[in-house]
């Protein structure tokens, strides 16, 4: 299964309309800061199965602050991660993602992209949909033995 992990869009949507397009997943996550966005793409792909989580700037959407989710075997555990202090470190998020029995936690918030494993958990931010100069995603691949594969692309 073939999921598209996009966070911190803002307002700015085309790059990701065209990469789900492009790239045609199973499922799109998104991460937060994003509500006006998520909305194009459910309007764009209403087929399309669509997980989001609440960011700090989507005050008055009535999205989950967290979600854990299942996908081939695998649990996800996405979050914005505002409330993880992860422009310090990610090591809150990480023991809460140990702690869940997660497999990988996908977080936004700080626009900056990652992708690594700590203490067994696939760690994964998408960077930012929206502001340039960097702007990317992650591609996640589950196969249906629960196995993780990730890369991060530019969009």
């Amino acid at each position: 299964m073939k999921l598209l992990v996009f966070s911190d869009s803002h307002g700015n949507s085309e790059r990701m309309l065209r990469a789900i397009d492009h790239f045609s997943p199973d499922m799109v996550l998104h991460l937060g800061d994003g509500g006006r966005d998520i909305a194009k793409i459910k309007s764009q792909f209403p087929d399309m199965p669509l997980k989001a989580v609440k960011g700090n700037c989507d005050i008055s959407s009535s999205l989950p602050e967290r979600e854990i989710i299942s996908v081939n075997g695998a649990k996800l555990f996405l979050t914005h991660g505002h409330h993880y202090s992860v422009k310090s470190t990610a090591s809150l998020l990480i023991s809460e993602a140990v702690s869940l029995g997660a497999n990988a936690v996908l977080f936004g918030h700080t626009h900056k992209s990652v992708n690594y494993y700590d203490q067994g958990v696939l760690v994964i931010n998408p960077g930012t949909a929206g502001y340039p100069p960097m702007q990317t995603c992650a591609v996640l691949e589950i196969s249906d033995r629960g196995e993780l594969l990730s890369r991060i692309i530019r969009l």
